[in-house]
């Protein structure tokens, strides 16, 4: 959507962060470690939940932009649509779908930016040549595995806006928003993220207004690769995968174990008494 460009702010644990531009990769010095939400060696991926809704051109949200121009234009809107359904002012249509990849474009974006950033799905929304495919918001939530430590930064290609936030352990977090109405493109942390294997659960908000339309979440590991790509299934999950408990002994083992210690024992006894 081309309008207003709106600043880039990065929440840590450390504070707030606003970036006008998107950080170049060459002048990131800092890394943030974060702790898998929960450890281990997960493989295998399905998919990720998602939950779509589209509002009417005129619908009016809670920006004082929307109240004279209508349509989706901050996050506070996107999250006040995400809330809507049948019935409701302004309400057109919604969706639940699980994702394989977060990567969902309207037509609009795959006529225009195939070539500079890869097709898109299209969001469970529309159809190919539905010609209302504009003003709508989206929410995708899961678990991603890291499967490889080391550093990371993750990427959002939105138009108009996002909100992403990376959960780890004992309520750590590393998120990032772009508010407002603004031209697509990728955005990423101001900061390397220091992870470790395991599973780290996710929340992502995206929203459209006019024109083209798209949510992407990628990632990158350095120094290997510094290149964004689309987190691909095997390493999404739409919940946290059974860990299989351990394997009890056999009564018969415990038995005999048992009897082994209880014989070493006596037999300290007797070697003490000896002396």
């Amino acid at each position: 959507m081309r309008g207003v460009r709106a600043m880039l702010v990065a929440f840590t644990a450390a504070g707030l962060l606003i970036l006008t531009v998107p950080p170049a990769r060459a002048a990131l010095v800092t890394t943030v470690s974060l702790a898998p939400y929960l450890a281990g060696s997960f493989t295998g991926g399905n998919v990720v939940n998602s939950h779509w809704v589209q509002v009417k051109e005129d619908w009016k949200g809670p920006s004082a932009f929307s109240q004279v121009y209508g349509g989706i234009s901050t996050l506070a809107g996107a999250n006040a649509a995400l809330g809507l359904t049948t019935g409701d002012t302004g309400f057109v249509r919604s969706a639940d779908a699980v994702m394989g990849t977060v990567n969902a474009g309207n037509d609009g974006y795959n006529a225009l930016y195939t070539a500079k950033w890869g097709a898109a799905n299209l969001p469970p929304l529309f159809t190919t040549g539905d010609p209302n495919q504009a003003d709508y918001a989206g929410h995708v939530w899961g678990y991603l595995a890291v499967t490889t430590p080391g550093a990371y930064n993750f990427g959002v290609l939105a138009d108009d806006g996002f909100r992403f936030t990376l959960f780890g352990a004992s309520g750590g977090s590393e998120s990032m928003a772009l508010d407002g109405l603004n031209n697509p493109g990728r955005w990423g942390f101001g900061n390397n993220l220091q992870l470790d294997t395991g599973l780290y659960r996710f929340d992502l908000v995206g929203y459209n207004r006019l024109q083209t339309g798209v949510l992407n979440l990628g990632w990158w590991q350095g120094p290997k690769n510094w290149a964004f790509a689309t987190i691909p299934q095997a390493n999404l999950f739409t919940d946290v995968p059974d860990v299989p408990a351990p394997v009890p002994l056999p009564a018969a083992l415990w038995l005999m174990v048992s009897g082994l210690l209880g014989l070493l024992g006596l037999a300290r006894r007797r070697t003490v008494a000896s002396a």
